[in-house]
């Protein structure tokens, strides 16, 4: 995205009559929706972040909230006009928020999964957007057990890593694009091990995290075999069969075909669901056509994420 960040997030703060520059935004209304932005600091750097609150929210009333991760040379505002996230949240009421990576720390603008440091809870970009849900769950009145996490590409990646070292705070997750933890893009190594690795890092805190992802059949930057290995990582951890229960065939109106395959627990429930797209590259499935990175002929990964989340609640 060409769009510039910071211009456009002062853009927002001005419509939330909050300046971009201050350390969180203030106690939203119930007169209507509004945007707010700001910047969060701790020992592991700085990044900005703007968010919406809808105008159902009510204080004192305990409502989801949404953290959700860009991609690369995308940047948080982008990332929501591409989603629609934050319309979505004035429908369904929700909070979502939109942390912004540090160009300074990546030029390319994209979470920078590649470092050992960020694989790992209480450390780097991990312990940075932990710090912007805290910040979110003492400033606004959220539902504990429906906080999610979602991300495409760089953030899809992040989404993932972020429901491995803060398995206590995210109830669900949504992955466009991504990998599995510890991101092996030789493919070297066995989903299974990643689940492994994934069980070690939660330690006492591990739990088979819901997660649903989504993938273009034609992507040519992320490997479609890719989604098929996070699904393995999540099967690993809750101990299931790594094979789909079920693979259903269906078009998004208008748009492409996919096929939508659900990983059960013994139990019968679902714990993951997996979206291949036919013909889709790397894009945002029924993203707005407003952005490069847009897919509206894709089904509405926005739309179905957000019915996933609310069927996983953290227990």
């Amino acid at each position: 995205m060409s769009i510039p960040s910071r211009l456009l997030r002062t853009l927002i703060a001005a419509v939330a009559f909050t300046p971009a520059f201050v350390a969180a935004p203030p106690a939203a209304h119930a007169a209507g929706g509004s945007y707010f932005a700001g910047a969060y600091v701790s020992i592991y750097g700085s990044r900005d972040y703007h968010g919406y609150v809808p105008s159902t929210y009510r204080a004192g009333t305990p409502m989801p909230l949404l953290i959700a991760l860009h991609g690369c040379t995308e940047n948080d505002v982008g990332f929501d006009l591409l989603s629609g996230w934050s319309a979505e949240a004035e429908r369904r009421g929700f909070i979502v928020v939109f942390p912004d990576q540090n160009n300074l720390v990546n030029p390319a603008g994209c979470w920078n999964w590649t470092l050992p440091t960020n694989l790992h809870r209480g450390w780097g970009e991990p312990a940075i957007i932990a710090g912007i849900t805290n910040r979110m769950k003492s400033t606004y009145s959220v539902d504990p057990r429906r906080v999610y996490v979602t991300g495409v590409s760089a953030g899809g990646v992040m989404a993932n890593i972020m429901a491995v070292t803060y398995p206590d705070l995210y109830a669900s997750a949504a992955i466009l694009a991504g990998c599995e933890y510890e991101c092996d893009i030789l493919q070297l190594r066995t989903p299974e091990q990643a689940g492994l690795d994934a069980l070690a890092e939660m330690g006492s805190r591990a739990r088979p995290v819901p997660v649903v992802i989504w993938q273009g059949t034609a992507d040519v930057v992320v490997p479609p075999s890719t989604a098929y290995r996070i699904a393995g990582q999540w099967t690993t951890v809750g101990h299931v069969d790594s094979v789909a229960d079920t693979v259903e065939y269906a078009q998004a109106p208008g748009g492409r075909t996919y096929r939508h395959l659900t990983y059960r627990t013994t139990s019968g429930q679902p714990l993951v669901e997996q979206y291949m797209i036919d013909g889709a590259g790397h894009a945002y499935p029924g993203g707005c056509s407003c952005s490069l990175y847009g897919d509206p002929a894709g089904p509405d990964a926005t739309g179905i994420s957000w019915d996933f989340f609310l069927a996983h609640p953290k227990p």
